[in-house]
């Protein structure tokens, strides 16, 4: 219980949002199934795009539009390139065989951009490409193979990683854990674990679960459809 089961969606910032839906609806065929101002964002808006149960957010503002993006600190030169520390390097989407991989590659060079691959990298294959402000795209497939961990994880790394065998045995195996229902209490923090806007965390740290629910919740869709 509690576990995750997919990734939901990845936001990534843009600064022309119309530029970043064109390319993924129609030379990557992803759904447009959302845009509409950010809750709780002043002068910021997002557009979803859909990829079977999961989805990537772009997100757009003007401060997003002053921002200028440095490779090698912003994103990466190119798919493999060394990035800031908690920065995106790269975004892989996946697809159910090497024939869907094939289909893909020849949907995307036929909009004119160019395509690197199939790579066998053993257990999955891959293909590369750039994406419109930089964004180093992969698309792979497992074809529904799990990874087996006890032919992937490798001793070298392991210990190059500083990880105690131990520790490699918990990583492997995570403990359970018993939901209380919701009952476990934030910590109290010595300092804000994010950079909020000014004011902001003073307000949020003081607030009991329900009343910041109540407050930042904004459950009503922007166009109220007619049955």
């Amino acid at each position: 219980m509690g576990l995750p089961n997919g990734v939901h969606h990845i936001a990534i910032c843009t600064k022309d949002i119309k530029k970043q839906i064109e390319f993924y609806s129609q030379v990557v065929g992803m759904e447009l199934v959302a845009l509409y101002w950010m809750h709780g964002v002043e002068k910021t808006f997002h557009g979803f795009v859909k990829m079977g149960n999961s989805s990537i957010a772009f997100v757009q503002s003007p401060e997003i539009g002053e921002i200028q993006p440095i490779k090698g600190v912003s994103h990466a030169a190119w798919t493999a390139a060394p990035v800031a520390a908690g920065v995106m390097q790269h975004l892989a989407l996946n697809v159910d065989d090497e024939a869907a991989l094939l289909a893909i590659r020849d949907r995307v060079r036929s909009h004119g951009h160019w395509v690197m691959g199939p790579i066998d990298h053993g257990f999955c294959k891959s293909i590369y490409l750039a994406a419109p402000e930089g964004i180093m795209l992969e698309f792979s497939t497992s074809e529904g193979k799990p990874i087996d961990a006890e032919a992937w994880i490798d001793p070298e790394v392991v210990r190059l990683a500083g990880i105690h065998p131990s520790e490699l045995e918990r990583y492997k195996n995570p403990p359970s854990f018993e939901s209380r229902g919701g009952a476990v209490p934030n910590p109290k923090l010595d300092k804000p674990p994010m950079e909020f806007p000014l004011g902001r965390w003073e307000k949020l740290s003081q607030m009991s679960d329900a009343e910041l629910t109540a407050a930042l919740s904004q459950p009503t869709p922007p166009v109220v459809r007619k049955n």
